[in-house]
């Protein structure tokens, strides 16, 4: 169980990675100059907010899913709930009171919990 806590826990770090990826890619083609240095821009900017996911899985989601699990109710609205919560309060604690930077981070953390419950199930469909 601890195993695959982990794996899931590190597959849902890779969604800085993959919202730079996709901003980045959609800035870049939407400027007409200097495009390889707008997608570096944004995707080192996403990995810097990378500490909003990883806070919002140790903080919410892991003891989320901990106490659903616990009483047999997992439900994944509510993981997707918690890790979007967890990354709206931490990037406002963190300086981002309003606008684009704290909707990224938010749904950045939700895509986090996304992918924590896509790596317990696919932790789980290679034991069965």
């Amino acid at each position: 169980m601890k195993q695959h806590l982990a794996k899931a826990v590190l597959y849902s770090l890779l969604a800085p990675v993959l919202v730079g990826l996709v901003l980045g890619i959609y800035y870049a083609l939407s400027v007409q100059e200097n495009g390889s240095a707008i997608f570096f821009t944004v995707l080192l900017s996403a990995l810097a907010n990378a500490h909003i996911v990883g806070l919002a899985m140790a903080v919410l989601v892991v003891p989320g899913y901990l106490l659903m699990y616990k009483h047999n109710k997992v439900h994944y609205s509510g993981i997707l709930t918690l890790g979007l919560l967890g990354g709206a309060v931490f990037s406002y604690l963190f300086g981002a009171g309003a606008g684009f930077l704290l909707i990224v981070n938010a749904l950045m953390a939700a895509l986090g919990s996304g992918l924590f419950l896509f790596g317990l199930r696919r932790g789980r469909a290679k034991i069965a």
